[in-house]
């Protein structure tokens, strides 16, 4: 296996170790260090997951295909992520999604995805992790210069 977490994320797991009952707890915050770390959650990288919290790999596996937040394959290109849950929708993610599609296809990766927390800010994208609230198709050009 050729996968292992980064000095600055091993620190950080090991501070997380004592915040948590048990173990099998950490699979989320472990997953997510993993895609931060190398853009996507490679084979490898479950498996040292499975490996350090001693839960099989199918169990990490089934985790990581459940979210639609974790990616399996590295992206070829930059990602943008739009909410499309029900706040999002009705405040116009549609669109926006519609209007990235049609203007941006070429330099980012368009994907849908479901609730990412900020209802308050709907509707919502993450450009490369990084949220950006209260879009309109206007905002959106300003926020990707």
């Amino acid at each position: 296996m050729s996968f292992s977490f980064s000095q600055e994320n091993s620190i950080k797991i090991a501070s997380l170790l004592n915040r948590y009952p048990h173990k099998k707890a950490l699979i989320l915050p472990l997953l997510w260090f993993a895609q931060k770390q190398e853009s996507y959650i490679s084979e490898d990288a479950i498996g040292h997951i499975s490996e350090f919290l001693d839960v099989p790999y199918m169990h990490i596996y089934s985790v990581v295909t459940f979210y639609t937040m974790f990616r399996l394959t590295k992206p070829q290109k930059r990602v943008i992520e739009v909410c499309a849950t029900l706040s999002c929708e009705l405040n116009g993610s549609e669109d926006i999604k519609a209007y990235l599609d049609e203007n941006y296809s070429k330099d980012f990766e368009v994907i849908e995805v479901e609730c990412m927390g900020a209802c308050s800010g709907a509707p919502m994208c993450a450009i490369d992790g990084k949220y950006h609230e209260n879009l309109t198709t206007k905002t959106i050009d300003e926020v990707l210069k």
